[in-house]
């Protein structure tokens, strides 16, 4: 199904926000087969205490979810010591060019629109963490 290479860096570590699990296993194996670490969370609210214990190398948020949207969690995961830089890719399933650009505006890195093929997940994953 994925073309399988030679690792990533090993243990780097990937957060994937996302409120539907179908996606999220989806998003972890395409991820897996570059040996991404991947770590979840059904919800902002979620992320945020993740990341009180562990470490992240970049995040991965679906924009819409409930308990906690993926534009809160960025503003307030940006808002904390050391977080500034590391990539958050926004991901939703809207294609409209001013969630892209507001997305950007509260600090995500890059913006992916659902469905996207595996490859162009990788692409950016595998730029920002190079």
């Amino acid at each position: 199904m994925f073309e399988s290479t030679p690792p990533a860096t090993p243990q780097r570590t990937i957060l994937i926000i996302e409120n539907e699990i179908s996606n999220r296993i989806l998003i972890e194996r395409v991820l897996s087969t570059r040996g991404y670490r991947c770590i979840s969370a059904s919800n902002g609210r979620e992320a945020l205490s993740i990341l009180d214990r562990e470490h992240a190398d970049l995040i991965l948020t679906d924009l819409s979810m409930p308990v906690l949207d993926g534009y809160r969690t960025t503003q307030l995961i940006r808002s904390r010591p050391g977080m500034q830089q590391i990539p958050i890719i926004a991901v939703t399933a809207y294609a409209l060019h001013d969630e892209g650009e507001a997305a950007r505006e509260i600090g995500c890195t890059e913006y992916l629109t659902k469905p996207f093929k595996p490859r162009q997940l990788l692409e950016i994953v595998e730029r920002l963490l190079p």
